[in-house]
């Protein structure tokens, strides 16, 4: 083994300690820690992710808007981005819909739209099922885009069918409702249809969709939440993942970001 590579696993076994260490008790320090440790966030930056989204109510009391909105982009780890990011959205729920629309439309970082999405939710949830679909479509940024197509399948979920959301998953009108078509289906591999860990594990890595392999990563991350899996556990699934599977590696960042949070 060449002397590089050595090294990097030596790094890497450094930064798995620190895991372990600071994984159990998870207070605002520690997952301060886990998100702005730079080793972290090079070797598994979906750690320094996860430990991010919980940092975002403590940011959002700690920290000014004009604070948040610097770190948002230059924040040193992703872990720093996503806590920022998190805050915002907690921050922006005190905006107008007009203001709300703008900043989920505008020429901007797109952590800002999507900061900017979430508490808009609470207004277009009131719109017309007919309304969103359309916004899904051609809407101005994937962002709203994005937001608009979970308003839609929140608001007509009482018509919803797993065969439905299967071929809308798979081919949509757009590639926002066929994301969201494959989060509302997850529910149903839960309960109506459920599966196993093995074959929602499979159809977040080989799904002939992203729509299909997010109805199965959505439907792991429900399952692993109410697994035993441990912290550690779950920052060596990580590792393990690689970026090779992306919405594998989401599965198991947000199980890891509901244990630090729990």
């Amino acid at each position: 083994m060449k002397r590089k590579g050595i090294l990097v696993l030596a790094l890497a076994s450094c930064a798995l300690v620190l895991f372990f260490l600071v994984g159990m008790g998870s207070s605002v320090t520690e997952l301060e820690d886990i998100a702005g440790d730079e080793i972290i966030n090079r070797l598994a930056p979906n750690v320094s992710m996860a430990a991010g989204v919980n940092l975002g109510s403590a940011y959002a009391d700690s920290k000014k808007q004009e604070e948040l909105e610097t770190l948002v982009t230059s924040g040193a780890t992703v872990g720093i981005r996503t806590a920022a990011k998190m805050a915002l959205s907690i921050v922006y729920a005190q905006k107008t819909v007009i203001e709300l629309t703008a900043l989920a439309t505008g020429d901007i970082d797109p952590a800002f739209r999507e900061a900017a999405s979430a508490p808009l939710q609470n207004f277009l949830i009131e719109m017309p099922a007919d309304d969103l679909k359309t916004m899904a479509v051609s809407g101005a940024t994937h962002e709203l885009r994005l937001t608009a197509a979970d308003m839609y399948y929140l608001v007509t979920r009482g018509d919803l069918t797993a065969e439905k959301l299967e071929n809308e998953a798979i081919q949509n009108d757009s590639d926002e409702l066929a994301y969201m078509a494959g989060v509302y289906l997850a529910g149903f591999y839960l309960s109506f249809d459920p599966k196993t860990k093995e074959e929602l594990e499979e159809l977040a890595r080989n799904g002939e969709s992203e729509g299909i392999r997010v109805a199965g990563a959505t439907a792991l991350t429900n399952m692993l939440i109410q697994s035993d899996l441990t912290t550690g556990d779950l920052e060596l699934a990580i590792q393990a993942v690689g970026d090779g599977y992306p919405e594998l590696l989401q599965a198991y960042t947000d199980v890891l970001a509901h244990r630090y949070g729990s």
